[in-house]
């Protein structure tokens, strides 16, 4: 069994939850079989070992209602340790006692080798046993009447659509938040490029430091000396992430994980897959939906880096999961909001106002009110999307928006709107002749150099996990717009408002010097006073532009058509305001730079400039594609 720890290591590695904010708070502690007296609100709480088929324990706190039970249970499976510094017991979740309050029995596990439980932790690949197993653990308990459920956010959604996948028998609902739906792209990966902002700092200030405290005290070492190597190690991340380990090359020989050991071995693996193989499609959910028999409200943000696969659990639920519960009961929320932002109505630098607040506690509590204890609220009633449409200042006024709800999404009224990219030839920088327009591809090619020594910075976006190191959300992007390896196309001042919901694209052609090359696009909101935020951004890795399970490489100056996903929007431009699309080939440090080479990927340090060339004529009609909701106005 895996040793008690002491409060040093809660209280570090509560820091690194607590700017994650991943789902509902959870607690934890220090201790295995943990007792809490009953509080003024009658729970009480008590930590138990939840054992696995492989005969793994993991630390479980059970809250129970005051009331002889039994109830029904809500389940929380989380590697993150949420407990505050200055928490007092073992027991100390605020989810765990609201939800107590409400008549549900609240569990809050620690993942497989995560804080008190047992085991070795295996990012993502151990969560569909172990999940199943909780739950069906979870059923049988004499506090249990039998119904299961099962909330939270990020990789705490990936525990319940990994466990919903084996359908075990006592689950009845799932309440994922902002979770993705292919841990290949979406996840680790986007478009062929290494996530790796996402992969370092989620990694090292997250994820690996319970990992070193727990070799470090297998080994032996003194309880002080442990916590100041492990301090020493998140400072090191803090001071070093961005202007040290991110730059590192070849990405295969980064060593900043190799304490006592490899301390994030799952980064090996990432890195050494990158094309979709067995490994990716045992965890992929996209083609297992119609194995998940269970309805499942599906929260997230625009802002957040598993927008996409948010969304497509979503549409995959309603059109393929496997019963009529899961395709007709599935729901969709979707607001104005980044992963872990610390602010709740706002993305980034944008405040959208009062109206983009939800409650998900709340929403959880009545969620499981009618699909765990029966209760006729409504909650089959309700549509089943609702989005939170973006308004973004304009003019002095203030951002805002507005709820907007369907039964269906993407919006069967959208209407594609394509919008050409066209230029005199010099498109580089946004003081430049780049043109968005619906009057068809025009001019002479555009054409900028990439140097992977000097790539284009992340500004904001789509990102995780440390927005205290590296902001995401909505940014100004005019200091990004004066680069010259920018191309910047931007539309007429709008004559009316233009409502834009659903998926974003472009179809670009281009060429490259390059064997292998990155293509970007940003999606951009100009307004009055020139201030441009970011909407949505994308990227293709040429390698992989024609499947994600095998690599083609380009013919030197040969024009290809590249077709860029940018994710999902509902937004609008508003009267007087510009469209913008940002096309460049890095955007660094959110994904790793393409060194524009033909090696295996990982394997180099050796980087070459590329020159590129963007083609917007009759016969390679680069384009913007949107989709225009015509009867959806901001009141």
């Amino acid at each position: 069994m895996h040793m008690q720890r002491g409060d040093g290591r809660v209280m570090l590695a509560a820091a690194a939850a607590l700017v994650l904010g991943l789902g509902a708070a959870a607690c934890s502690g220090s201790g295995y079989e943990a007792a809490g007296d009953a509080g003024a609100d009658g729970v009480s709480c008590t930590v138990v070992q939840a054992p696995m088929r492989d005969g793994i324990n993991l630390a479980t706190e059970v809250y129970l209602p005051a009331g002889d039970g039994p109830f029904p249970v809500i389940l929380q499976r989380t590697p993150y340790n949420r407990r505050s510094p200055d928490a007092g017991s073992d027991c100390d979740a605020a989810n765990g006692r609201y939800f107590a309050e409400r008549g549900f029995a609240t569990l809050n596990q620690d993942s497989r080798g995560r804080y008190r439980s047992e085991g070795e932790f295996d990012a993502m690949r151990q969560e569909a046993r172990d999940g199943y197993d909780a739950v069906e653990w979870a059923a049988v308990q004499p506090w249990s009447n039998g119904r299961v459920g099962m909330m939270g956010g990020s990789y705490v959604g990936l525990t319940q659509w990994q466990a919903a996948i084996g359908a075990p028998p006592h689950l009845v609902a799932i309440a994922p938040h902002y979770s993705s739906s292919d841990y290949l792209q979406g996840w680790t990966y986007q478009g062929g490029a290494f996530d790796l902002w996402f992969a370092q700092s989620w990694t090292a200030q997250t994820l690996a430091p319970d990992t070193l405290q727990r070799r470090l005290e297998a080994a032996g070492m003194p309880q002080d000396q442990v916590l100041q190597e492990v301090e020493a190690f998140v400072a090191e991340g803090r001071e070093k992430l961005l202007d040290d380990w991110l730059w590192q090359l070849p990405l295969k020989e980064f060593d900043g994980f190799r304490r006592d050991g490899n301390i994030a071995a799952y980064c090996d693996e990432w890195l050494a897959r990158p094309g979709y193989d067995d490994y990716w499609a045992a965890m992929d959910v996209e083609t297992k939906y119609p194995r998940i028999r269970v309805p499942a409200f599906i929260t997230g943000g625009w802002y957040d880096i598993f927008q996409e696969g948010t969304i497509r659990n979503f549409m995959g639920m309603r059109a393929a999961g496997g019963s009529d519960a899961a395709r007709n009961g599935t729901q969709l929320v979707m607001r104005a909001l980044c992963h872990a932002c610390p602010a709740d109505t706002a993305a980034g630098d944008i405040d959208f106002g009062p109206d983009n607040a939800f409650d998900n506690n709340a929403a959880w509590a009545r969620w499981f009110d009618y699909w765990l204890k029966g209760i006729d609220n409504g909650v089959a009633d309700d549509p089943p999307v609702r989005l939170f449409v973006m308004v973004p200042p304009s003019e002095g006024t203030e951002g805002g928006g507005f709820w907007l709800e369907a039964d269906e999404f993407p919006l069967p009224d959208a209407e594609e709107t394509r919008l050409y990219l066209a230029s005199g030839g010099n498109a580089n920088t946004a003081a430049g002749d780049g043109v968005l327009s619906a009057d068809g591809p025009r001019g002479r090619a555009d054409e900028y150099v990439y140097d992977p020594a000097d790539p284009v910075p992340t500004v904001g976006g789509n990102m995780c996990c440390r927005n205290d190191m590296l902001a995401s959300g909505a940014f100004d992007q005019r200091e990004v717009e004066q680069r010259g390896d920018v191309l910047v196309y931007t539309s007429a001042p709008l004559e009316e408002d233009l409502t834009v919901i659903g998926p974003v694209r472009v179809n670009l052609w281009a060429s490259s010097s390059a064997p292998d090359t990155d293509f970007t696009a940003k999606l951009v909101d100009v307004h009055h006073d020139g201030y441009a935020h970011n909407v949505s951004e994308g990227i293709i890795r040429a390698r992989y532009r024609n499947s994600e399970h095998r690599q083609s490489w380009l013919t030197p100056g040969a024009a290809r058509e590249f077709t860029i996903d940018l994710g999902f929007t509902a937004t609008v431009f508003q009267r007087g305001h510009r469209i913008r699309l940002e096309i460049s080939s890095s955007n660094f440090p959110h994904f790793d730079r393409n060194l524009n080479t033909a090696a295996p990927f990982g394997e180099s340090a050796e980087m070459q400039t590329a020159s590129q060339r963007v083609l917007h004529d009759a016969e390679h009609p680069s384009q913007l594609v949107l989709q225009v909701a015509p009867n959806v106005r901001a009141p």
